[in-house]
């Protein structure tokens, strides 16, 4: 015989349980319920202050899967808490709910004593898609500077930025970074059509010394720019004598 489903007032009296266990499941419970989870709103408001901070994590991740926006001022405060992990949470949140308004969050997160926060913030900016080039220029540019590798992929995405300087700079920054999974769509760069990116995927590929860019590169000394060929050629032998 099937258990009938516990009447949803008394999961919302368990989210005030003095065990923070039963509080937790109380949320886990709450949330595979999707027609009436919306009952459970204010109550989990009230859990971003449980003094547990497993619970307040999980208040969180409930607040952002239900996408109600009334929760981003009583989300903003845990911008600057001192758990970085509920910082991240909490950005990652505020850019569900409503990404316009987690825009200025997003600009001061850059600044961030920790890089996983610092590189959350700037793929966050980078892929809204509905800032200015020179906002995503800038974000590309800080990607870069992080130095993590999780600052590859968004800048990959880059290469096939409406923009062509903010193609240049990816192409430049992936070359600095030598990440290998960077070879392949820099080789697919190499058929841009703006020729100061080609320069710069030759170039960032010369950097990563990887075999693979030697024949795809050799396609450019037929350019009609001298410097474009130079450059090539230049790369070319410094592949073939250090790979």
């Amino acid at each position: 015989m099937k258990t009938p489903p516990v009447p949803f007032p008394t999961l919302l009296a368990e989210l005030t349980d003095p065990n923070s266990q039963a509080r937790l499941q109380a949320i886990k419970t709450i949330m595979r319920r999707p027609n009436e989870r919306g009952q459970a709103f204010a109550s989990l408001l009230a859990l971003l202050s449980d003094p547990d901070v497993q619970v307040c994590k999980a208040a969180i991740k409930a607040l952002s899967t239900m996408g109600d926006p009334r929760a981003i001022p009583a989300l903003r405060p845990f911008l600057t808490h001192q758990n970085a992990h509920l910082r991240l949470l909490t950005l990652q949140t505020l850019v569900l709910l409503d990404r316009q308004q987690a825009l200025p969050y997003l600009f001061t997160a850059l600044h961030d004593q920790r890089v996983s926060i610092r590189t959350e913030a700037v793929s966050f900016l980078y892929t809204l898609g509905d800032t200015g080039w020179q906002v995503r220029s800038y974000v590309a540019h800080i990607l870069g500077q992080l130095r993590d590798a999780r600052a590859v992929a968004p800048l990959i995405a880059a290469l096939g930025d409406a923009h062509w300087a903010i193609r240049e700079g990816a192409a430049t920054l992936l070359g600095t970074l030598g990440d290998p999974h960077a070879v392949e769509p820099l080789i697919a760069a190499l058929n841009d059509k703006e020729k100061r990116v080609r320069q710069a995927v030759a170039t960032a590929l010369g950097r990563l010394r990887d075999a693979r860019a030697r024949e795809p590169l050799r396609t450019l000394l037929v350019n009609p720019w001298p410097g474009m060929v130079r450059q090539t050629r230049e790369v070319i032998a410094w592949l073939e004598g250090s790979v």
